[in-house]
């Protein structure tokens, strides 16, 4: 019985050192535009959401396409039969996640693409297990969303928008969990779509 006390309380304790938060640091632009129908249709293609949780991501952003008004259809790679083609393309900052074993890409090859950060990144990680978590361990996602619009086959214009975040782990992290931005992502990535838009409005 003692046995299982012991060993429910550092489960407990485990997840309260490892909690993680989740802070969304790129700029929020309220963005408005005229959402009046096109006449024309789009086809989209995905390239870059391959983790699961890009996956669930993307979702908003496709949503928020359909959403908007701008187009009589929005249909997925299918550029002959449709006047635009938009790809919607994730750039990933390097994932160094939570331990080194579960980075998609080879440790080396991250070290290799950007020295400094991984320096950083290990120095951080060392001092954050060492200390308990004390020194909390903090991970940038310095990505970005590119929406590439085509036309006739034609790349017509990028248009390129920040999404850094930081993921905080440890027991520090639960003192900023009511700033927490982790459900924020559907407003977030509903706003891209409409700066996008707002954007390309000339060229849709």
């Amino acid at each position: 019985m003692i046995r299982i006390k012991i060993k429910f309380i550092s489960i407990c304790v485990c997840c309260f050192f490892i909690s993680c938060s989740v802070f969304y640091s790129s700029e929020r632009r309220k963005f408005e535009f005229d959402g009046l129908k096109t006449n024309r249709s789009l086809s989209y293609e995905l390239i870059g959401w391959d983790e699961e949780l890009d996956r669930r991501r993307v979702t908003y952003v496709l949503s928020a396409l359909e959403k908007s008004g701008k187009f009589v259809s929005v249909r997925h790679h299918n550029q002959i039969n449709t006047d635009l083609h938009l790809q919607i393309i994730l750039e990933s900052s390097p994932k160094f996640k939570f331990f080194l074993g579960e980075s998609t890409e080879p440790v080396s090859y991250l070290a290799e693409r950007n020295q400094s950060r991984f320096l950083v990144y290990l120095v951080n990680r060392f001092l954050a297990i060492s200390t308990a978590f004390i020194i909390p361990d903090i991970d940038r996602d310095d990505d970005y969303i590119l929406f590439r619009l085509k036309k006739n086959g034609k790349i017509e214009k990028e248009y390129r928008y920040p999404m850094e975040s930081y993921r905080v782990f440890g027991w520090v992290s639960l003192l900023f969990m009511w700033a927490d931005d982790r459900d924020e992502w559907k407003s977030i990535l509903s706003e891209k779509v409409s700066e996008f838009l707002g954007d390309a409005k000339n060229d849709l």
